[in-house]
């Protein structure tokens, strides 16, 4: 069983505007990009936008760490910042609508150099999983930011499509 903390960032226009989600039509992978960052360290990151110095739209509403527990840092009825684009893979809109942070939650992975540690991964199974049966999705409903965007992310499931099936595999596995 994962051990899920909340933790939700404060209303703000960068990182949590409070608004509402349309729907939930699927939920998307990520990856923080920065080798050993810690879940506490990317909602750190998010609740810094707040100040908007950097003038950065960026969210998600879970981050699971290298030991495999994991943030809850916006609400899951809420808009988290975690996909959005100028453009979007073709099709995508028609499966997400035309702003796909609306209906979508994300899911950041805490990563080392090499990739995903299997805490991370066993808990990313479960939580996708969770959310999926939740809303009445299935595997079918998972995506990668790259599946949505075209950004390299998460990178290790992009440059290893085998490890990304394995993945959808296993989420499968325990959506029956």
């Amino acid at each position: 069983m994962i051990r899920i903390k909340e933790d939700f960032l404060t209303k703000n226009e960068y990182s949590r505007p409070m608004r509402e989600l349309k729907d939930v039509l699927g939920v998307v992978i990520h990856y923080v990009g920065v080798p050993a960052q810690r879940a506490a360290q990317t909602v750190s990151y998010f609740e810094s936008l707040k100040h908007g110095k950097s003038k950065i739209y960026a969210s998600a509403h879970y981050i699971i760490d290298l030991d495999g527990s994991v943030i809850h840092c916006i609400p899951n009825n809420e808009l988290a910042y975690h996909c959005g684009a100028e453009k979007y893979k073709d099709g995508i809109c028609d499966k997400l609508g035309s702003y796909p942070n609306l209906t979508t939650l994300g899911i950041e992975l805490c990563h080392n150099k090499d990739g995903f540690t299997m805490e991370t991964i066993n808990s990313a199974v479960e939580l996708a999983s969770n959310l999926l049966k939740a809303y009445e999705l299935t595997e079918k409903d998972l995506y990668r930011h790259y599946d949505i965007t075209g950004k390299l992310c998460p990178k290790f499931y992009v440059e290893h499509e085998d490890s990304w099936e394995a993945f959808k595999n296993a989420v499968m596995k325990k959506l029956s």
